[in-house]
């Protein structure tokens, strides 16, 4: 955690926050103990899908490949509106991103100013095709604290060897217009800027150009290991480094290198909204195909403690590995910085 990010975050501090998160570790370390589902207060982080659609063509990933079976479409703004009134008092980490490009939605910056002015922090993940300079200036005005931008790979070659249909230019154009914004605004540019490498096989020997790339734009270097759902997939995109991927191969088939256990915080302390209101358990459930319930016309808090939720909790607490979505988990696995 960057020193920039405990500035931002510490504008969001309250004491009924403070307090909603110490009933969430108390109720997840208790609900370990006697292996049922405890929960107190709410949710710390929420997720929040603006949009499923995309306009690149990622091979593993469903929105880019075609292979999502949700319907596709957009988070209206009163909708996102009603869900922050509703939730803003406990939860102050917002990520604006799911699956999809978010600055597809053309009211994500307004969703940027309202959840700010609710005094919470926004993290936003994109490939920066929709950045031009007018964006990039609305954006960093409306209080964006964290802006993570992809990039997989620093020529165009490689970058579109996973970012089909990207363009590395139009990329490095949205980080122009990033510096120039950052530089008019000065000290009230808040947002901390992350450059987002997916590791590849493409792309693992290019770690000392990205590092140099961040520094030229003060930015930091965030690493994600690769998810993949073949055999096939793993041979072609997983790098040769071990230490940047999240599978060994056993028998022939896929296994994430670390350790699971019958427990995951994440559903304690986070959740997941779609953009068309129906909460999900967590960020490895692209597809929502383990819906706990949906939001229009009901309250987050009756869903968040509802029989459906606290069943799939009492799922991970017994028996985590019978669940599909847990497998390809990165709760606990290390990368190599």
């Amino acid at each position: 955690m960057t020193l920039r990010t405990l500035r931002n975050l510490s504008r969001c501090l309250s004491f009924r926050r403070v307090w909603n998160l110490v009933l969430v570790g108390l109720s997840y370390q208790i609900s370990i103990r006697r292996g049922r589902s405890l929960v107190w207060g709410r949710p710390y982080t929420l997720t929040i899908e603006p949009t499923n659609r995309c306009n690149l063509k990622c091979p593993e990933c469903p929105s880019g490949n075609g292979t999502m079976v949700r319907p596709l479409g957009m988070m209206d703004l009163d909708r996102f509106r009603s869900i922050v009134d509703s939730v803003h008092k406990e939860v102050f980490y917002l990520q604006l991103f799911f699956q999809g490009e978010p600055f597809i939605n053309n009211q994500l910056v307004d969703m940027i100013a309202y959840a700010h002015a609710k005094r919470m922090y926004v993290s936003i993940s994109t490939n920066a095709h929709f950045l031009r300079r007018a964006v990039v200036d609305a954006l960093l005005r409306a209080g964006l604290d964290r802006l993570i931008l992809s990039i997989d790979g620093m020529t165009q070659e490689v970058y579109e060897e996973y970012r089909v249909g990207g363009s590395l230019a139009k990329v490095h154009e949205a980080l122009g217009h990033l510096d120039t914004a950052r530089r008019t605004l000065g000290r009230r540019a808040r947002t901390e800027l992350s450059l987002q490498l997916l590791v590849t096989r493409q792309n693992e020997e290019q770690l000392p150009e990205l590092r140099a790339l961040a520094r030229k734009h003060r930015a930091y270097v965030a690493l994600k290991t690769m998810q993949v759902y073949s055999i096939e997939g793993a041979e072609r995109f997983l790098p040769r480094d071990e230490r940047y991927s999240r599978y060994r191969i056993v028998d022939g088939a896929l296994r994430t290198k670390n350790t699971q256990h019958n427990r995951c915080v994440r559903l304690w302390e986070r959740s997941v909204i779609t953009w068309d209101g129906v909460v999900v358990p967590c960020c490895f459930d692209k597809d929502a195909e383990y819906p706990l319930g949906t939001i229009n016309g009901r309250s987050f808090d009756d869903v968040w403690q509802s029989p459906e939720y606290h069943a799939f909790r009492n799922r991970v607490l017994t028996g985590r590995r019978n669940i599909p979505i847990c497998s390809n988990c990165t709760e606990g696995l290390r990368i190599y910085r």
